[in-house]
């Protein structure tokens, strides 16, 4: 498999539905009404930031409302797959990762921004990351623009490991992980060794799983997709994982993604979590109430010199 991007654990991006909009922004397909567009997103915080900063800029500058559905992971991923391939025309605008975007754009369902990107002086494709652009382009043209990017790193309480001894690497192994997340759980009142994602999805946890698997030496499929599923170690690699999680990690792990795993970091409630690079900015933000309290580390690894998605 390529490795030009096996950094980019995923990214959130932005893509125009194929019928969805026109030159002057009256309405587009969605229908939301002459000036106004309608836009369907993901529920991540960085999202959402985005959301509570449109009145304030967006909207004043341009004189165009904008129509928000906000959704969590699973629930948005489902309906912009309905949305797209049907064209039903609801939205506008969509958060799409950079999974989807080459696949949307061969089936035809969103638009490119070629003829945007031209005629916007004030906007340079090449202050994007190169990688980046590649990824959400398909036969030379550009069919989204990144609203973040993000690669996987490993969270920990460096108060806390300090408090008990505990020297995390700088480039931790999954052993590694594991002993200290044995380690440390249940030293700190109400504090898990680790916290996993464990809620079922594609945008869930098979976003970390699969650096998982992929670290240990397993693959989903080989480069003439034979199925690998069954190998021994993508076995071993969920094994792993699920039992990492079951001994040391949160209650209620089944029920866990990506904003609960942010919520339990936030709150003190787990001593390491490994997922997105993203949920750096709300640990660091102001008036989080563990703002300097994480130390970060690299991906852990198994059998590779780093782990990514690809």
């Amino acid at each position: 498999m390529p490795h030009k991007r096996s950094a980019v654990m995923g990214a959130t991006m932005v893509a125009l539905l194929a019928g969805g909009c026109t030159a002057g922004w009256g309405g587009g397909a969605g229908d939301g009404g002459q000036g106004s567009i309608n836009v369907l997103m993901v529920n991540n915080p960085q999202m959402v930031d985005l959301q509570n900063l449109t009145d304030e800029h967006f909207t004043k500058e341009t004189g165009i409302t904008v129509n928000y559905t906000v959704l969590p992971e699973n629930d948005v991923r489902g309906k912009i797959s309905q949305e797209f391939s049907s064209q039903a025309g609801q939205y506008d605008v969509a958060s799409l990762s950079n999974f989807e975007v080459p696949i949307y754009a061969k089936a035809g369902w969103i638009a490119p921004m070629d003829s945007y990107i031209a005629e916007d002086a004030e906007f340079d494709q090449d202050d994007i990351l190169g990688s980046m652009t590649e990824s959400l382009s398909s036969e030379g043209s550009v069919y989204a623009q990144p609203f973040y990017g993000e690669s996987s790193f490993l969270m920990y309480r460096k108060d806390v490991l300090d408090k008990h001894g505990v020297e995390m690497p700088e480039k931790p192994t999954w052993d590694e992980v594991a002993e200290i997340a044995a380690e440390i759980d249940g030293k700190e009142p109400g504090m898990d060794g680790i916290c996993l994602r464990g809620l079922p999805g594609w945008g869930q946890v098979f976003a970390p799983l699969t650096t998982v698997v992929n670290t240990f030496g397993g693959t989903w499929f080989t480069q003439d997709w034979e199925a690998k599923v069954n190998s021994p170690e993508f076995v071993e690699a969920t094994q792993f994982y699920v039992d990492l999680v079951r001994e040391h990690g949160q209650p209620g792990a089944a029920q866990s993604g990506f904003a609960e795993c942010l919520n339990s970091a936030v709150q003190g409630q787990t001593a390491m979590w490994y997922d997105a690079t993203s949920a750096a900015g709300s640990i660091e933000a102001d008036g989080s109430p563990s703002k300097g309290k994480f130390g970060y580390a690299a991906a852990p690894v198994k059998e590779t010199d780093s782990s990514g998605w690809l």
